[in-house]
């Protein structure tokens, strides 16, 4: 169990203005931001994405797939969460980045989007991270990767640079299914 002088020195680490006695005994009141966005972020290749927190349903443990056929290498396919069919995807492969290996944090994110629920697998989730506009930018127009067009923004908090993902870009299902083009037989 931490002390008093421990959680008074993790208040004191954050930064922010404390209050005295006085002050309370005068009256004050502490003002809580009622702006901060909340994002679920997690790990991915030692990156760290987030997700507004309104977009989540559920952290689960992995569980297992079953592969549907002709659909790209990061749809592992389909798992039934409580009687629901949803599609799982490897966020990690989605993004062109290396898989790490499976571990006892990975974990799958269970998101609602337009109504449709999806897994996604990521190596670890770490915290709901509270960020304010101020801390939050719009991803430069010079990120050259791959990754570009998944990225809503970057936000920035106590020396942490978090990716914040556009779920409506990850979860384009028209780029799910590979498309074989069968050239047209000459006609005779």
């Amino acid at each position: 169990m931490a002390s008093k002088d421990d959680v008074w020195q993790a208040l004191l680490s954050t930064g922010e203005q404390l209050a005295t006695e006085a002050e309370y005994e005068h009256g004050y009141q502490r003002e809580v931001r009622q702006d901060l966005a909340r994002y679920v972020t997690f790990k991915l290749a030692n990156e760290v994405y987030g997700l507004p927190i309104h977009e989540i349903v559920e952290i689960s443990k992995i569980f297992g797939t079953t592969p549907v056929p002709r659909t790209q290498e990061y749809l592992l396919g389909i798992g039934n969460v409580r009687g629901d069919v949803i599609p799982v995807l490897s966020l990690a492969r989605r993004l062109s980045m290396p898989v790490g290996e499976e571990t006892r944090q990975t974990r799958v994110l269970i998101v609602n989007h337009r109504g449709e629920l999806y897994g996604l697998v990521v190596d670890e989730v770490l915290e709901v991270a509270s960020i304010p506009p101020e801390d939050l930018e719009e991803a430069p127009g010079g990120i050259g990767s791959t990754r570009a067009e998944f990225i809503l923004a970057l936000g920035r908090r106590a020396r942490q640079l978090y990716i914040i993902l556009d779920l409506s870009t990850v979860l384009d299902v028209r780029d799910f299914v590979i498309l074989r083009h069968r050239p047209r037989r000459a006609a005779t």
